[in-house]
């Protein structure tokens, strides 16, 4: 009947306008959803550029005091008693870089370099993830990882090379050892005389010392083998040459380097964040 096909017109109708309006409901939703992606892929990509910039600060910041400390401890040893006259010619330098190359896995160098009258140690450090050897003990007493990153890392199938010369030796974690956010872990060498107190400090029982007097090359490996952190300690021996008055000099040239370093880094930290 006309009323029958009167019914059938208007319900076609409806259904097409809400076949529109949930077409029109689709396409709003994916356009959002769209927009929250390129904003979380934003955000990811500036939280990587501010790791970045936050584990080159941290290793050249440990650089800087690293520097100072034995500033300072051969300040000490050089000052005279008073019981005695004591004239020494000291002469002292300082190279530090710091570079990040872009790649897959980026990569944070540290080179780090301290001269004396006598020895010359350089230092060389590098990572490709939160995790980097912060220090070797040049007595070869203990060496120092610490975590960067944002997360805990299991250390299960992690080890640490070491080579001395010609001779390499092993560390391997415990199955079980994790390695906090923010935390460091000292691995103590068992001459050191220093008792285990996981998670901070750890010994190596089968191991007298680390390596000193020679050149050191630390590696940390992950359970595939690859090298994600390593740290190079190389000495050398220096002739003494008589500075003179040319002692205040290298101090002032040390601190000028060391401000020229300082205000570069930070022109370079504003630009990466940025």
């Amino acid at each position: 009947t006309r009323g029958s096909r009167d019914r059938i017109a208007e319900l076609e109708a409806a259904l097409a306008q809400e076949r529109d309006t949930s077409r029109k409901l689709l396409g709003d939703k994916d356009r959002e959803m769209a927009e929250i992606q390129a904003k979380m892929q934003q955000q990811l990509n500036d939280y990587e550029q501010l790791l970045d910039v936050k584990l080159a600060l941290d290793m050249e910041i440990n650089a800087y005091r690293k520097l100072l400390e034995g500033e300072e401890e051969r300040w000490l040893k050089l000052s005279p008693s008073p019981s005695s006259h004591v004239t020494v010619s000291r002469a002292s330098s300082s190279s530090r870089s710091v570079r990040t190359t872009q790649g897959k896995r980026k990569r944070i160098d540290v080179e780090e370099q301290e001269a004396s009258s006598s020895v010359s140690i350089a230092h060389s450090a590098s990572a490709t993830g939160p995790i980097c050897i912060d220090e070797i003990d040049t007595d070869g007493k203990f060496v120092c990882l610490l975590n960067n990153g944002d997360e805990d890392q299991a250390m299960v199938g992690y080890e640490m090379v070491q080579n001395v010369g010609n001779v390499a030796s092993t560390y391997k974690f415990t199955p079980k050892y994790v390695l906090k956010a923010g935390h460091k872990v000292t691995i103590w060498a068992s001459d050191a005389g220093v008792s285990s107190k996981p998670p901070s400090d750890l010994v190596w029982k089968n191991q007298s010392s680390w390596g000193s007097g020679e050149d050191v090359s630390m590696v940390l490996m992950n359970p595939q083998g690859e090298e994600v952190a390593k740290r190079i300690t190389k000495y050398k021996i220096a002739e003494e040459d008589d500075q003179g008055d040319e002692d205040d000099y290298g101090i002032e040239a040390i601190e000028k380097d060391l401000q020229q370093q300082k205000d570069a880094h930070a022109a370079k930290r504003g630009c990466s964040i940025m």
